[in-house]
């Protein structure tokens, strides 16, 4: 009865889940539309795979997944709902979004509004029975007129441990935790949004650390007349070439804020060849407890602006592949996550057909306690030329035992003595 109890509300969080996508009006990104014309499970995916990069059976696992899926056109995102199955001793965990490919499926375009986003996310204990990690992703490439299909992949990582050993718990888990800013103009194209969690019992004190979650840019509406049947308006959508994109979650330690709430910044760039007007939105959630740890890198923004003499001639559109290791973790387990990521093209801004960064091929050795990871990226218009340049950095979310191991109760067996009567 246990296994048709959780299958049942898995479908009943997958219908909350549903219930809690938010569309898109036409004048401000950050607003709710109530036209949604289609479900999660309307929307077929391709190209999911999956797999266990570490696990310490009785104690915590790691998975690694990426999944895709195509929109066709229309100004709601392209969504997915994504499940991930848990062994039994797993009663706490969550996702961390690792990577995002986005790529328009007929030629290139101007672009208006580039997303991935996972929006909502729960653990469902099984209750004796495996538990299940479920979470909604949200992805958008469109460009002014929501008119061009477009393919969208999420690359996450997944992690659930047993809290009889490891002292962790997560908040925000569920809807995130989002921040939203206008960037205009006269405040130049490094965009700043500050965070504070003054919600749960996670306190700035205590040892935390911020999950990334996702990213939201769009261009601001405004006046820009393009060839087409219906007149021009003030305030219509637009959309642009593409010089720099780029995302820099700063954290120092596993603990944001010592004396408060816990309080961290989130640096984006997002432009042509000049600054212009746009909404943010980034999502995170938290991690704390005795056994969080973080090992911190941070990712510095160095804006990117004008036409520049420095092209290479040749095509450079395909994707690169890079390995990297870090060493000497001090930690039992441990979870990589891509907190600082830079695209840009390298001469002037283009259109866009694909861009996308990723980490995949995780590798933990608990021996020599090393990390290892790939990472690949892409930024192109519809030749490949010119070239791009890509950057990134990776904290290290780390988690070690609980000192005193867990107490197993074993139940006294019954005894029973007669005494025979002389």
């Amino acid at each position: 009865m246990n296994c048709y109890r959780r299958i049942l509300f898995v479908i009943v969080l997958s219908v909350m889940l549903t219930g809690c996508m938010t569309g898109r009006e036409d004048k401000d990104m950050m607003s709710s539309s109530e036209s949604q014309s289609a479900l999660p499970s309307d929307r077929p995916f391709f190209k999911a795979s999956r797999k266990t990069s570490f696990e310490d059976n009785g104690k915590f696992i790691m998975v690694e997944g990426n999944q895709c899926t195509i929109r066709e056109h229309g100004p709601e995102s392209a969504t997915m709902l994504i499940t991930v199955d848990m062994p039994t001793y797993v009663n706490r965990g969550t996702v961390v979004l690792n990577g995002w490919d986005l790529r328009y499926l007929n030629k290139d375009h101007e672009v208006r509004s580039l997303r991935a986003d996972i929006t909502h996310s729960k653990l469902v204990s099984g209750g004796g029975d495996p538990s299940t990690l479920v979470f909604e992703v949200e992805g958008e490439l469109s460009d002014q007129n929501w008119d061009d299909a477009y393919e969208f992949c999420v690359y996450y990582t997944g992690f659930g441990f047993n809290s009889a050993w490891i002292d962790a718990r997560v908040e925000g888990d569920y809807n995130g935790i989002d921040s939203n800013a206008l960037q205009i103009e006269e405040e130049g194209p490094i965009a700043t949004l500050e965070s504070l969690w003054s919600e749960g019992t996670l306190k700035g004190s205590d040892s935390i650390v911020v999950i990334p979650r996702g990213f939201d840019f769009q261009y601001d509406n405004s006046f820009e007349c393009e060839w087409r049947i219906l007149p021009c308006r003030w305030e219509d959508s637009t959309d642009h070439n593409l010089r720099h994109i780029a995302y820099s979650l700063f954290q120092i330690g596993a603990s944001p804020n010592p004396d408060d709430n816990p309080h961290w910044v989130t640096q984006t760039v997002f432009k042509d060849n000049r600054t212009r007007a746009h909404w943010i939105k980034t999502r995170t959630a938290l991690i704390g407890g005795n056994s969080v740890k973080l090992h911190a890198d941070f990712l510095p923004l160095n804006p990117r602006s004008g036409k520049t003499n420095v092209c290479r001639n040749s095509v450079d559109g395909v994707v690169r592949t890079e390995t990297f290791r870090i060493d000497d973790l001090p930690y039992d387990y441990v979870v990589p996550m891509l907190t600082g990521w830079d695209l840009n093209y390298e001469c002037d801004d283009q259109h866009v057909q694909r861009a996308g960064i990723w980490i995949h091929g995780i590798r933990f050795d608990p021996d020599s306690n090393g990390l290892e990871y790939k990472v690949s990226s892409i930024l192109r218009d519809r030749d490949g030329a010119p070239g791009f340049n890509a950057t990134h950095r990776v904290s290290v979310l780390g988690f070690n035992r609980s000192s005193v191991p867990p107490v197993v109760s074993r139940s006294s067996p019954e005894i029973n003595i007669r005494l025979r009567k002389q």
